[in-house]
């Protein structure tokens, strides 16, 4: 699940869905009806996933076994890089019918998800989508699935189970599958609020071995945005990453604020932690600054691709620093400036595992930035550092001083 900023007026998709979603990604909250599944993948496909992520002497620990955190890459979880099919499921119910047409639905989600995930790959992830000719009825009326917030592992997977078993029934095949999506219409009485991603031991998915699913929901009142959101943010999950919001406080987002979708959804590109994990920053792109230095940062929402500073300063955890610009994914954020965060893999999804560093801590996101909505992602919308200023993080003697922003991104100097 992901939370909903209300900073602007929200858009509302036509009832029924009755459009194909504009391109680029607008930069707003993203959610959806569906449930995601991943596959183990192809072999083929098993040396592109091994490709480097976080890695050499800023690398941190993984995170505790059976976690979902901010550690590198495990092979627990499908690597995003290169090409992936998603066979989506549309699927309807015997006491409530889809209203409308399963291809428009299905590229409701579809096509924004998929130009989000390349362009802020920089083209490392082309995933393609591939939905099913028509509904496909579930066995059971959707009254009888018991579907809610904290829905429990059994009822999850009997859910994708029945709708896997339904699309085989009318003659679906997964052999090319690496990702598997479960989509019903907006009439369902499901807000995006009851989505979530959990890990299955065991689904059969036509003689496959199915490794892990998401649930992701949305009614036409939930607006366009809201719905689409989840789409994503419960696909990363399925690649690994955690829930940055505080999921103590009702999702509250004063960790990391609109800065990832795993905290506000498609306000903004991926953390640049979270780009070096998936492989698609590569180890020249990351300045491993354990004694200090100085380092470009190249925007990380740049086309050409991005780069961070990193120093990690203990097992477990690291700062990073990283340039944000209203650029690619990046085109709504509400300031620009050098993004400092930090990471610890020894903290689990949605208790704040990574932790943004305000430079203007009390402001409440000042006069640019202060009419945005709840106000913990206002607070944090001005967290960047300016040309000319400095941060201290006290608590590991590290400080990251903004030097001058260039042609190609931002020069900074960090001290210990």
């Amino acid at each position: 699940m992901v939370p909903r900023a209300s900073g602007r007026p929200r858009a509302r998709g036509p009832r029924g869905v009755r459009h194909r979603p504009p391109r680029p990604l607008p930069a707003a909250v993203l959610a959806l009806a569906a449930a995601a599944v991943t596959l183990a993948p192809a072999p083929e496909r098993a040396a592109a996933a091994q490709r480097a992520d976080i890695t050499g002497p800023c690398a941190i620990a993984p995170e505790p076994r059976g976690w979902v955190g901010e550690g590198p890459y495990t092979g627990r979880h499908l690597q995003p890089l290169g090409e992936q099919t998603a066979t989506v499921l549309m699927v309807d119910f015997p006491d409530i019918p889809a209203r409308s047409a399963a291809a428009e639905r299905a590229a409701f989600f579809t096509d924004p998800a998929a130009d989000f995930l390349a362009r802020s790959s920089y083209g490392r992830y082309r995933p393609r989508f591939a939905p099913t000719d028509g509904w496909v009825r579930m066995p059971r009326p959707w009254s009888a699935y018991g579907i809610g917030r904290r829905v429990p592992t059994a009822t999850m997977k009997r859910y994708v189970q029945d709708a896997v078993d339904a699309a085989q029934g009318r003659g679906t095949g997964f052999a090319e599958t690496d990702l598997l999506l479960v989509v019903a219409d907006d009439n369902v009485p499901a807000s995006p609020a009851v989505s979530q991603a959990r890990t299955f031991a065991e689904l059969d998915v036509g003689g496959r071995s199915v490794t892990a699913a998401a649930l992701v929901f949305g009614r036409e009142q939930d607006g366009a945005d809201w719905q689409r959101g989840n789409f994503t943010h419960e696909t990363l999950h399925l690649f690994g990453l955690p829930d940055l919001y505080n999921a103590a406080r009702g999702a509250s987002v004063e960790f990391a604020g609109a800065w990832d979708p795993m905290s506000v959804a498609a306000r903004s590109d991926l953390l640049g932690w979270h780009k070096w994990k998936f492989g698609w920053l590569r180890d020249a792109d990351v300045g491993c600054l354990p004694d200090g230095g100085t380092w470009l940062l190249r925007p990380v929402g740049s086309a050409e691709g991005g780069s961070i500073a990193v120093v990690r300063t203990g097992e477990s955890t690291a700062l990073v620093a990283e340039a944000r610009t209203r650029t690619g994914p990046d085109s709504g954020i509400c300031t620009e400036g050098v993004l400092l965060y930090t990471v610890d893999s020894s903290v689990r999804t949605g208790h704040g595992p990574v932790r943004v560093l305000d430079a203007t801590p009390g402001s409440g996101g000042g006069s640019r930035c202060g009419a945005w909505r709840p106000p913990a992602l206002a607070e944090l919308w001005d967290a960047p550092v300016l040309p000319g200023g400095s941060h201290q993080h006290g608590a590991d003697g590290v400080t990251v001083t903004v030097e001058t922003r260039t042609e190609d991104g931002y020069r900074v100097r960090i001290s210990r």
